[in-house]
């Protein structure tokens, strides 16, 4: 245990992060465990409605610093993946907007030299 009276307070206060963090994590596979349940029974409004949640408490999760944002983002598409799946929706890939013709633009022409500043007159050495 330590003897510094701001480590035992710091230590109390892990302990009680841990327990919070514990829970949420806990919550959070209850909840993407019930999700799939539902997209694996093939009622659609059941699993519409458990992503969402699922979805909820994952981004609270990130907010809160439980888990990292990339991970949040990894399990919240996995689950909106297996969703899709059940609606038949196929992945629909995003199509490049088109480009507007543009015309060629102009050679930029260079700007006329700039005359020279006379260099300051340099002082005279110190004896």
């Amino acid at each position: 245990m330590a003897n510094i009276k701001s480590q035992i307070k710091r230590i109390k206060t892990n302990l009680k992060a841990q327990e919070r963090n514990r829970a949420v994590k806990s919550e959070l596979k209850t909840v993407i465990r019930a999700a799939r349940t539902a997209i694996a029974s093939g009622d659609k409004t059941a699993a519409v409605a458990a992503v969402a949640t699922a979805g909820r408490r994952i981004d609270k999760a990130v907010s809160k610093g439980v888990i990292h944002k990339n991970q949040g983002a990894n399990r919240k598409s996995a689950i909106a993946a297996q969703a899709a799946a059940l609606s038949g929706e196929a992945k629909v890939e995003k199509k490049a907007p088109a480009k507007a013709t543009k015309a060629p633009a102009k050679a930029a022409t260079k700007a006329p030299a700039k005359t020279a500043a006379k260099a300051p007159a340099k002082k005279p050495a110190a004896k």
